[in-house]
């Protein structure tokens, strides 16, 4: 069996994702600094909505942004993955085009269909058309300036979200909320999750060995169910396997019948649960209730409590535990966790 306390192994990391995924507390920090100086659009404190356009881990930090906002926030806040925005968007709304690359397809599309609607704009970014676009139309654009895969670059996605919510007052969340959680991510990944930690001490490690061979189902409740579904994603995208992803109290009208006939998949299926430890008590019996279903089928089931003291605290250690699990799980196939060959090949092939 492959030891993942064995260092050698990191010789995998070419690209050093797990150096990426290590100072994302760090970055958001950095991040959030670099956007005290962003631009917004000149109305954008009358916009009576706001949209987030973008894809991976661009659309990712809309998801977090969003469900942070949904308590305090008087207008809706909204995420779109694809070519075209709502109908409803008009001159009032804020749409914010988020790219890594500034070179996806479906932001650049969202960003004509916004422009043509005279919606408010700004680009978030490191460059490419996207940036161009924004700047020959006098578009704000916040420039990122990180060099890591995209979804590695979440950060810098979400620091300038959380400005602009914060500036705009659709969120309370503020620098020490986000100097807190920057915090919190660090003491958990030298506590528990680094490569340095040995695998008895390492809840990560023992998680993705766990994993090895199995089609992992996360849930998430509440604001965690967007890490949910990044964890999901980081399991494709770093771990080489397969995941899938739902929400609780949902997954309790539906997703659970499907148990009945379980016991043909426990050799294959594995359930993570993503909880917090400040969970409102439906909820938690909810995740109790749920594990237990799952247990009587005959499917083995794995509990995560982030803690924390507020729901951008407990998203950034989520966001940690599935960033780590999937790194770890690469290692066990014998992969670099970086490339996406089958992502570059479906652009090529769609000519994108």
């Amino acid at each position: 069996m492959t030891s993942l306390d064995d260092p050698g192994l990191l010789t995998l990391d070419r690209e050093d994702m797990f150096g990426r995924i290590r100072e994302l507390g760090t970055e958001l920090v950095r991040a959030w600094h670099e956007s005290e100086e962003m631009e917004l659009p000149a109305d954008a404190q009358g916009a009576n909505a706001v949209v987030v356009a973008g894809m991976g881990g661009s659309a990712t930090a809309g998801d977090y942004f969003a469900v942070l906002c949904a308590p305090s926030s008087e207008i809706p806040v909204a995420v779109v993955r694809g070519f075209e925005l709502p109908n409803w968007v008009n001159d009032r709304t804020l749409v914010v085009v988020s790219s890594y690359s500034g070179n996806t397809q479906e932001a650049l599309s969202c960003y004509d269909d916004g422009w043509k609607r005279g919606a408010m704009l700004l680009a978030i970014t490191t460059g490419g058309q996207l940036a161009a676009r924004a700047s020959g139309d006098g578009v704000p654009v916040q420039q990122i300036s990180y060099v890591s895969r995209p979804r590695a670059a979440l950060a810098h996605g979400f620091a300038p979200l959380l400005r602009l919510g914060h500036r705009l007052g659709h969120s309370a969340l503020g620098g020490p909320a986000v100097e807190a959680a920057g915090q919190r991510h660090r003491d958990l990944v030298e506590r528990e999750l680094a490569p340095e930690v040995p695998v008895a001490g390492n809840g990560a490690k023992r998680l993705a060995q766990a994993l090895q061979g199995r089609l992992a189902l996360v849930l998430g409740g509440a604001h965690l169910a967007p890490a949910a579904g990044r964890f999901r994603n980081q399991l494709a995208e770093n771990g080489k396997a397969l995941g899938l992803a739902e929400s609780l109290p949902e997954a309790g009208h539906n997703l659970v019948v499907g148990l009945s006939t379980a016991n043909r998949l426990s050799g294959a299926l594995a359930l993570v649960t993503l909880e917090s430890a400040t969970a409102e008590a439906r909820l938690a019996k909810g995740f109790v209730e749920t594990r237990r279903l799952f247990e009587a089928a005959g499917v083995p089931t794995h509990r995560i409590v982030v803690g924390g003291e507020t729901p951008l605290e407990q998203l950034l250690e989520a966001t940690a535990w599935g960033d780590y699990v999937s790194c770890y799980l690469a290692l066990l196939h014998g992969e670099d966790p970086s490339p996406t060959p089958q992502i570059d090949a479906l652009r090529a092939a769609l000519g994108s």
